[in-house]
């Protein structure tokens, strides 16, 4: 319910309150003035009944904005019936009908004085109508006379109440500005309170961070700093590196030509020794064969010694039938002696075997001679071959571990050949890379320089960076002394 409803609320039920009091007042009056029991009851249940409607709508809420009307409607009918049931009518009975007219200025709306005008002129002309009514209440009167003075009465009533009406709007519309404007200004100072409590509160949390900004800002200038020198610093060691990588590039490239003749060297050397490895694996098969040769020459020596051994036994044999031969030819001899003449020719044979055994003996003592040399040349030759089979076969033997060592050193080389032509490789991809590497850091140095340079301009940034956040230390300083003097006066103003 808004304010207008509520005031127009509040009238109804000071109306009802008067349609109330007046029933009570025109019972009494008629009750005074000693009327029928059955007039002062109808008026009673008449008036009870529209005053018990108009009750029940009011304090219900109900068509409140159509009260208004409905109680000028419930006075007049009181008034007619107060008029109508006395039997001597005055005429300042009649006068409720401006009464009830001049009470709905209680309203403040021109429409319900100008309603209760026109039952006002209604109820006029009804009771003027009524020849004992007109007489008693208006005698000689005209009825447009009646009319003029309802007319003025409501037109004065109805401009008084237009005019109050609308001061009284001005005077609402001004008081609701003046309200809004109040709610505003109270907003706006509740805001105000707020901002400058929260603005406070802001300031109270910034001052420690707008004083360690101050101080990072000086830190950090003085870290740029710093970084700036230590930039140059390692501008000047990389370019000191840059210059060393320089120096280098003719131990680079000594390096390569000297893995390039390694690696020659390393090729050479292999077939060198592949080459070799061959010659003493041939080396090796021959002195097999030797060493096969003189086994076999051992063995035939073996052989030759037995066979001399037999021929020695056989000359042994041959010396002993010698003996024996030349022992028969002198047993012959002996014998033929004894024959005399007759073993003459026995004698001359016995001394011819005797000769031959003789030259047997002889011969056979030479042969033995010449078995006993060369049974020593061929022990001595077998001893030498002997020796030299030794030698043969650790000479075979040696062949053999020379050939494994040559095998070892050929698997070496080609291992060192691998190594060497790695080495190689390396080296040529070192000197790629030594070489990108040389245009990196001379990139790094170019870069390290540009870097500096931005650093300085970077620091140099940095140093008014620092400056102008002073400055916003300082302006914020005097901000915060504003904002406790506003704060001071907001908490004035509200404990005022």
């Amino acid at each position: 319910m808004d304010n207008a409803t509520l005031v127009l609320h509040r009238r109804n039920r000071l109306f009802v309150k008067i349609l109330w009091g007046m029933l009570a007042l025109g019972i009494s009056v008629d009750l005074a003035a000693g009327l029928p029991a059955n007039l002062i009851l109808t008026l009673a249940a008449t008036g009870t009944a529209l005053c018990g409607l108009t009750t029940l709508l009011t304090y219900r809420g109900i068509a409140t904005p159509f009260i208004k009307y409905l109680v000028p409607c419930i006075l007049m009918i009181i008034t007619v019936m107060l008029i109508v049931m006395d039997p001597q009518p005055i005429t300042s009975t009649y006068f409720l009908v401006y009464v009830n007219i001049a009470l709905m200025t209680l309203y403040a709306n021109y429409r319900a004085i100008v309603f209760s005008g026109l039952l006002g002129l209604g109820v006029s002309t009804y009771l003027y109508m009524d020849e004992g009514i007109r007489q008693a209440l208006f005698p000689g009167e005209s009825l447009l006379y009646l009319y003029l003075y309802l007319l003025f009465f409501t037109g004065a009533l109805a401009f008084s109440a237009r005019f109050s009406e609308r001061l009284q709007a001005s005077v609402s519309r001004e008081k609701q500005e003046a309200f809004q404007a109040k709610e505003v200004t109270d907003r706006l100072v509740d805001k105000l309170k707020s901002s400058i409590l929260l603005l406070n509160a802001f300031s109270t949390e910034q001052r420690s961070d707008i004083q360690q900004t101050g101080q990072i800002s000086k830190d950090v200038t003085h870290t740029f700093t710093e970084m700036s020198r230590a930039v140059e610093s390692q501008t000047a060691h990389i370019v000191d590196v840059s210059h060393t990588i320089g120096g280098l590039e003719q131990l680079v490239m000594q390096l390569a030509k000297q893995a390039e003749e390694l690696q020659q060297n390393s090729t050479h050397t292999s077939a060198l020794t592949h080459e070799g490895q061959s010659r003493i694996v041939r080396l090796a098969e021959e002195a097999g064969h030797a060493r096969k040769v003189i086994r076999e020459t051992v063995e035939e020596m073996d052989e030759l010694n037995a066979q001399n051994d037999r021929v020695s036994s056989i000359v042994s044999t041959i010396s002993d039938i010698s003996e024996q031969t030349h022992m028969l030819s002198l047993n012959a001899a002996i014998e033929a002696a004894r024959a005399g003449e007759q073993g003459q020719g026995f004698a001359v044979v016995a001394s011819e075997v005797r000769k031959l055994a003789d030259r047997a003996r002889t011969a056979t003592e030479e042969i033995e001679a010449i078995l006993d040399t060369i049974r020593r040349l061929i022990t001595s030759v077998h001893e030498r071959i002997q020796v030299g089979e030794q030698a043969v076969a650790g000479s075979h033997g040696g062949a053999q571990q020379v050939k494994a060592i040559i095998e070892q050193i050929a698997v070496n080389m080609d291992q060192v050949k691998g190594s060497s032509d790695v080495v190689d490789e390396s080296a040529v991809q070192m000197r790629r890379e030594y070489a990108s590497i040389l245009t990196s850091m001379e990139q790094v140095a170019a870069a390290t320089e540009e870097g500096s340079a931005s650093i300085r301009e970077v620091c140099a940034s940095m140093e008014e960076q620092d400056a102008k956040i002073h400055r916003i230390v300082e302006a914020y300083d005097q901000l915060d002394a504003l904002v406790q003097e506003l704060k001071h006066l907001v908490e004035g103003s509200v404990n005022g």
